[in-house]
């Protein structure tokens, strides 16, 4: 992959009208940006103009790679909750007949249809296959609605997926069972422990809109998104 320097002028230009802030905010950004960043990758074909570049730290256009931006390509939504939430009738509503659905629990039964028995080894290979098709959904340059389903939002590699999600503006749908529902349920030992975990983030559908906004409301900014509010579905 090329690493052709943009034409000074280009940069310039960008930053007399989008500044010199990172763009992307990644967890560890270093605010100062050093470096141009192409909106639609250049893999995918994006061109070196204004409208396609803005200025980034090395950590985050580091971190991003490929990945798009939510609907500079496919666009990404991800649903998390507890252990034994009810995803598919979470999302029954919402899915396109050509949607694609990567869910960690689905990954894990095709592997261990008793999950009760599944080993450290499964669980592994699920995570990494989870891991492997969300990261390969994620930097595709065709319009596919794609949902990324799981309960953790965080992993060794990624210990804050959330708010990289945010920063690529992916909808972020939080399933808010009670943690007395879910304790009552005959949960196996690794659920237990993910419960535990799960309750300890204090995770809600309010306070992640209230970051997505804030998001979103730079991306309007940066001229990166149009400032409509979606409506969403009442689950």
């Amino acid at each position: 992959m090329r690493r052709q320097t943009i034409d000074p002028r280009i940069r310039a230009k960008v930053i007399a009208t989008y500044g010199n802030r990172c763009w992307l905010n990644m967890p560890g950004c270093s605010i100062t940006a050093t470096e141009d960043d192409h909106i639609v990758p250049y893999s995918h074909g994006g061109r070196d103009t204004v409208a396609n570049i803005r200025r980034a730290c090395k950590h985050c256009n580091a971190m991003r790679q490929d990945r798009v931006l939510s609907g500079y390509g496919a666009t990404l939504h991800a649903v998390i909750g507890p252990p034994r939430a009810d995803f598919g009738m979470a999302m029954q509503s919402m899915l396109r007949r050509d949607s694609i659905v990567v869910s960690f629990d689905s990954l894990l039964r095709d592997l261990c249809p008793t999950q009760s028995k599944a080993t450290d080894g499964l669980r592994l290979a699920a995570a990494m296959a989870w891991d492997g098709a969300a990261r390969t959904l994620a930097k595709s340059s065709e319009p596919l609605d794609v949902w990324l389903v799981r309960t953790l939002p965080r992993s060794r590699r990624h210990p804050d997926m959330l708010a990289e999600w945010i920063a690529l503006d992916y909808d972020v749908h939080v399933i808010e069972t009670p943690a007395d529902s879910t304790f009552a349920l005959d949960l196996t030992p690794q659920e237990y422990r993910t419960a535990q975990q799960w309750y300890a983030l204090h995770l809600t559908q309010q306070a992640v809109d209230a970051r997505l906004a804030a998001r979103r409301q730079r991306l309007t900014s940066l001229g990166l998104r149009r400032d409509v509010p979606a409506a969403r579905p009442r689950w």
